[in-house]
């Protein structure tokens, strides 16, 4: 009886707390809960069977996949969703080295600083190996970074275009923001992706990563 009581306590909880939060699901990361929040205009939907095969195929090996959204008009042909090009999403995750670390305003500022400089360009030659193992027949370009800046107190972000080369396509270039952010006693990540066009590209790409980044980083207990 009291397993059960306990478990009914647990539930419980778990319910309060999304809905205090307006989470539309709670994931885990370590030992720590991750509210993932109702954006509008988006689905969060990685727990969808194809949408899940595709998120894990196309992360790499270092980091775990706990949230993917799509906008409602993809997610309106989740049927035939193999056949889209993705554009104007984003996905929740996380690096599998920081699932028991505490982190604090003080670790995001460190970790913020590592980011600085030229840290992709110094490091792209290891992280594209980790690009290619996943072997979707697309070279990626190295990121250019294009901007970086801080939204709130909670997070940092990094503006970057990246150039696509699908095999037997022309190249385009995605338009997109890694953001780094508190959430839960946790450094987890966000990133936004939104087809290039032009400077109004940018522009749009920064106004709706910071809308998201504003739910995701007000979401922690």
């Amino acid at each position: 009886m009291k397993i059960i009581n306990s478990l009914l306590l647990l539930l419980v909880s778990t319910w309060i707390f999304a809905q205090e939060n307006n989470c539309v699901r709670i994931t885990t990361f370590g030992e720590k809960e991750i509210c993932l929040p109702k954006i509008e205009g988006y689905q969060e939907c990685y727990t969808i069977p194809l949408v899940k095969q595709i998120a894990d195929a196309t992360e790499v090996p270092v980091n775990v996949v706990l949230g993917y959204y799509l906008n409602d008009e993809i997610y309106s042909k989740i049927d035939s969703i193999g056949l889209i090009n993705f554009d104007n999403f984003f996905k929740i995750y996380a690096t599998t080295q920081l699932k028991d670390l505490p982190a604090d305003s003080k670790f995001l500022k460190e970790m913020e600083e590592v980011l600085n400089g030229n840290f992709i360009s110094q490091n792209w030659d290891e992280m594209k190996k980790d690009i290619d193992k996943i072997d979707l027949g697309v070279k990626v370009g190295e990121p250019l970074v294009i901007n970086k800046y801080n939204f709130n107190d909670k997070s940092f972000t990094y503006v970057m275009l990246i150039k696509y080369q699908v095999d037997g396509e022309e190249p385009y270039t995605m338009a997109m923001t890694m953001n780094g952010f508190l959430t839960n006693e946790r450094l987890v990540w966000m990133a936004y992706y939104l087809n290039y066009k032009g400077e109004e590209s940018i522009i749009k790409l920064e106004e709706q990563s910071n809308i998201i980044l504003g739910k995701l980083s007000n979401t922690g207990k």
